[in-house]
């Protein structure tokens, strides 16, 4: 089982660091996790047809992780994607999904009509809301979703990938909470967000960001004084940062920061890594 990380940024725009997104592989199958901006640019970098995905799992519905939902439909049926979507996602995913395909159906039966391609099943999705915890199998790899605390976010989820006895966990994004330290347990990699509160400090106020924006932001994230004590407990072998908030900053202290309370150095995150699990 291999992980990739597609997208390691956040809602502010950066050219190195584009939208959250992960894609998980075995030979067998390949699962994405999330699909914010630039999933299909960085998927098509790495050499994987959208055609040829197994099933996408949503973390939860911030823009950010879902803006380019349509943008991976439309072009794994320009990427000659002969099969309905298989989406999993938390309450409200069925609405989402539906708006969406909603808001683009008079441009795409035009292209239906007009291009004439011999199927229209990438078009068709099968949305399976979850809920508090469970395992669904991905033909050979199992997921375990469980609730993470992303509050005001009601439905929050992160992911445990488990394929011939290796255990890969996400945490999608999440403040610090026992069900991200509980199933995380013994994990071979936890790949989790942080923001960097060292370096959110530097950042001057202004209208738009208050000292209050600032407080609200950091209090449903994980920050970087607290993440290495998360991996700590959790007793990973490996931890693997991303979400970065801000996507700019300096990286050795932020590994030495964390080896204070995890004992050894994070891995940085960066677009199209990719770490055999």
């Amino acid at each position: 089982m291999k992980l990739t990380l597609l997208g390691t940024g956040c809602p502010k725009v950066d050219y190195k660091r584009f939208g959250p997104s992960n894609l998980v592989h075995s030979k067998k199958t390949k699962i994405l996790v999330d699909c914010g901006s630039g999933v299909t640019q960085r998927l098509n970098q790495l050499g994987v047809s959208s055609a040829n995905l197994n099933a996408l799992f949503l973390t939860h519905l911030h823009s950010d992780h879902v803006v380019d939902l349509y943008q991976l439909i439309i072009s794994s049926w320009h990427s000659y994607r002969i099969k309905p979507w298989k989406i999993y996602g938390p309450i409200g995913t069925k609405k989402f999904v539906k708006k969406i395909m909603d808001s683009w159906q008079d441009e795409r039966n035009q292209r239906i009509k007009y291009e004439l391609r011999s199927s229209i099943k990438a078009f068709k999705t099968e949305v399976i809301e979850i809920n508090s915890s469970g395992t669904i199998k991905i033909n050979d790899i199992k997921v375990q979703y469980f609730e993470v605390d992303h509050k005001p976010v009601k439905y929050a989820f992160g992911f445990n990938f488990l394929h011939k006895g290796k255990k890969l966990t996400i945490s999608g994004d999440t403040r610090p909470c026992e069900n991200i330290m509980k199933y995380a347990q013994k994990s071979d990699l936890l790949l989790h967000e942080v923001y960097i509160n060292h370096e959110m400090k530097k950042i001057k106020f202004s209208k738009m960001r208050s000292k209050q924006t600032l407080h609200n932001v950091k209090s449903y994230h994980t920050s970087s004084d607290e993440v290495g004590k998360i991996a700590k407990i959790s007793k990973c072998k490996k931890l693997v940062l991303t979400h970065f908030v801000p996507t700019t900053f300096n990286e050795n202290k932020l590994k030495k920061l964390i080896k204070k309370d995890y004992g050894k150095y994070p891995i940085i995150g960066k677009d199209l890594l990719t770490i055999k699990i």
